[in-house]
């Protein structure tokens, strides 16, 4: 571990004083142009510790499991006031929901894959316009066609 962290907190769970200490940590891939960052957050009981890794190219599931098991602990951390960052407890259901709907988020991906999701949003827009107008000419030519079967009906045979 880091150098800034005091030496009670580096084992995640450490007991002092027959008192469990709580450990929370968030770690956060995204692409700041032109490198992929990795962020780490990480709260000792109350105390704030952040610290920041550049990945460079895309990392793949399988870099980021390495880099989990074996780089992590080795990210210098430097301590944050707590005022910067709020935490607050999460049960574990929300905290995976939030992480899905962030993975599911539109703008995860390489620049290229991001360009095609958007030409093909745009392709969707188009077509379901082009759809609307269809079943509106539709339904104006059924109302026509009952209108004039009601004509010829009146006028008998």
């Amino acid at each position: 571990m880091s150098g800034d962290l005091p030496k009670e907190t580096s084992n995640h769970l450490d007991s002092l004083n027959n008192e469990t200490k709580c450990v929370t940590s968030v770690f956060t891939v995204f692409f700041e142009d032109p490198f992929w960052v990795g962020i780490l957050e990480e709260n000792y009981n109350g105390i704030n510790y952040m610290g920041r890794h550049i990945f460079g190219a895309e990392p793949s599931n399988s870099e980021l499991i390495q880099f989990y098991m074996y780089e992590l602990e080795k990210i210098k951390k430097i301590k944050i006031s707590e005022s910067e960052i709020e935490t607050k407890k999460v049960s574990f259901k929300k905290s995976l929901n939030k992480s899905k709907k962030i993975q599911n988020k539109k703008n995860t991906g390489t620049k290229s894959q991001n360009l095609f999701q958007r030409a093909f949003e745009e392709i969707l827009k188009i077509n379901k316009k082009e759809r609307k107008k269809e079943e509106i000419m539709n339904k104006e030519e059924k109302y026509k066609k009952k209108q004039e079967k009601k004509s010829e009906k009146k006028k008998g045979h």
